[in-house]
């Protein structure tokens, strides 16, 4: 709502508090979150920081931050993607990066919709996805990132799809499955020690465990922290 504030422009400035609580009256499980752009760039980030405590301060029930990903360039600034991750942090809400593309939308490639890549392009493209895509997934403070097209059948930035139109991979898709599932995917095997007990660290998520040949699945949050599942469980 930085951008263009359509609603508090014509009906006053307590219009977005009223029209939370209308929604939640007609939905009371419904989390408001707030979305924006050019904000993990830095740009607009001391405006949205602003903008967030202006609405808590007025009792705005806002559950979660969202940021898009896209307005960097062929590239992008680790530390200022960090920094602004950090400051967001500070309000102590979930945050999620609603929109990302790589290359983004200052980039040559939506400046001149240029719709082929070299092979060092595509090399480069799978390098910085990865980075951004660590980045965020290291930092307590993020939850999800959305990618905002995966198909160049049906991307507004065709170029930064994982792929072609003829479904071939290009190489930022084999270093974004490598990166999900083969680095943050836990698979192990072990025997319990005499105690009884197998321990493993491993990523939040849903798993299947298989104890002597039965298999249950059992998830692992975030708010949890930890899971101990008995095998005596039915």
């Amino acid at each position: 709502m930085i951008h263009g504030n359509y609603y508090e422009e014509r009906l006053g400035p307590d219009i977005t508090k009223l029209m939370a609580e209308w929604s939640l009256a007609g939905d009371p499980e419904a989390r408001l979150w707030l979305n924006d752009y050019d904000i993990l760039t830095g740009n607009r980030l001391a405006d949205y920081m602003a903008h967030i405590r202006n609405l808590l301060k007025q009792g705005v029930p806002v559950a979660g931050i969202g940021v898009q990903g896209h307005l960097h360039a062929e590239t992008f600034d680790r530390i200022q993607l960090k920094r602004a991750l950090d400051s967001l942090a500070v309000f102590n809400l979930p945050v999620k990066i609603t929109e990302f593309n790589m290359p983004g939308q200052r980039s040559k490639y939506y400046r001149d919709k240029i719709t082929v890549m070299s092979q060092e392009e595509e090399e480069l493209k799978a390098r910085e996805l990865t980075d951004y895509y660590r980045i965020c997934f290291a930092h307590p403070a993020v939850e999800g990132i959305l990618m905002w097209g995966f198909w160049e059948g049906a991307n507004w930035i065709p170029v930064s799809s994982l792929y072609k139109r003829d479904w071939t991979p290009t190489p930022a898709a084999n270093a974004y499955k490598d990166l999900i599932f083969r680095e943050w995917w836990t698979t192990v095997s072990g025997t319990a020690g005499t105690d009884g007990i197998f321990s493993v660290p491993a990523f939040y998520g849903t798993y299947k465990v298989t104890v002597n040949g039965i298999s249950k699945e059992v998830d692992l949050t975030k708010a949890m922290g930890k899971v101990i599942h008995d095998v005596g469980d039915k």
